[in-house]
């Protein structure tokens, strides 16, 4: 199969406790998503995460601070192709702010659990995977 189009997002999972720190979209107020976002030409995922990251939380990360969790890529019935670099953020103090008020209307702590309501699968099921291999 030919890939028409193939994009990359690099996504952050930010863990406290049993809480994951999301971004509720503001034009739906039951969307949640995780920082993150598109790759630009040339970026690797980690670069593109600490750009991505810094824009949307005000947090500026250093490669040392995060590390690689997972990666999957769907394809779709146009064969277009997105794949999504995981990487794994355990809290130390650091001061997130929504720095996007035009695209989020919230930055918060959610229970892992209540989050998987409102986010997308793909990253329902990375979510599910790490709390799981957690407990």
């Amino acid at each position: 199969m030919k890939i028409k189009n193939h994009k990359y997002k690099s996504k952050l999972l930010i863990v406290e406790d049993a809480s994951i720190l999301v971004l509720q979209k503001k034009e739906d107020k039951k969307r949640f998503v995780l920082a993150g976002g598109f790759l630009k030409k040339g970026e690797s995922p980690e670069e593109g995460l600490i750009r991505e990251v810094y824009e949307e939380t005000g947090v500026r990360l250093i490669k040392k601070n995060f590390k690689y969790y997972a990666s999957n890529t769907v394809i779709d019935s146009e064969k277009r192709a997105l794949t999504r670099h995981y990487f794994l953020l355990v809290t130390n103090g650091q001061k997130f702010e929504n720095r996007e008020p035009n695209k989020f209307k919230s930055l918060k702590w959610v229970k892992w659990t209540k989050a998987l309501k409102f986010i997308n699968p793909s990253d329902k099921n990375t979510i599910e995977r790490l709390f799981n291999s957690i407990d």
